[in-house]
Parts: C-alpha cells; sequence; structure tokens
C-alpha cells in the first residue's frame, strides 16, 4: 500500500529541522559509473553535496536554450541530458572551473517583473 503523502509546507518545515542537525558538506563527488549530485552517508548521517553536477547541468541547459532559442524545452532537456552523461566526472569539474572563472553575481532578478 502506498504510503499517503503529507502536505508540502509540512514536508518543507520537517526538513528545515533536518537541515539543522548540521553535518551538510560540499564536495566533488567521483563515481566511474554515474554522475552524482548529492549523497547521504547513513552511517554518519552526513550529506554532501557536489555543486559543480547542478550548475553544469543548469549552463548546459540554459546554453542550448541560447544557442538554439527555436529548440522546444522538451529537445533542450533530452540535449542536456545526453551530453551531461557523455561527460566524465573530470569533465564536468572542467566545465564547473569554467563557469567560476567568467560567472559574474547580479542581483536577484525578479521574473514576475519580467512578463510585464
Amino acid at each position: 500500500m502506498a504510503a499517503k503523502l503529507r502536505p508540502a509546507l509540512e514536508l518543507l518545515e520537517e526538513l528545515r529541522e533536518e537541515m539543522e542537525r548540521g553535518r551538510v558538506y560540499e564536495a566533488t563527488l567521483k563515481d566511474d559509473h554515474q554522475h552524482l549530485y548529492g549523497m547521504c552517508d547513513h552511517g554518519t548521517q552526513a550529506i554532501v553535496i557536489d555543486p559543480a553536477m547542478s550548475i553544469v547541468d543548469t549552463l548546459l541547459h540554459e546554453l542550448l536554450h541560447r544557442r538554439y532559442p527555436s529548440w522546444a524545452e522538451t529537445r533542450v532537456e533530452k540535449e542536456t541530458s545526453r551530453l551531461l552523461s557523455a561527460l566524465r566526472t573530470q569533465d564536468v569539474q572542467t566545465w564547473y572551473r569554467r563557469y567560476k572563472k567568467m560567472v559574474r553575481k547580479r542581483r536577484p532578478v525578479d521574473m514576475a517583473a519580467d512578463d510585464a
């Protein structure tokens, strides 16, 4: 029997409390068989997040949008997945370093205001 879903706000509050327990780290995660965005070590209760994975994923996705503005979202998503799966962990780190070298900070962008 499937578990009943709790309201999102209730679950988010529970996760906020869980986050306050600490033991959240940022590190490169290397695996020869798959890209890892993060992991939870149930023995130590430590959570490790690899920021390069989500940034490179998002970067490739948005670069495809800019390069091929006529592509539908589904095409961009498929191509992003295909490209990411073709990269080795070392390649992801190279893209991440390139990103960190050239990225510039901006003030928050209000997307709702852009729609007006």
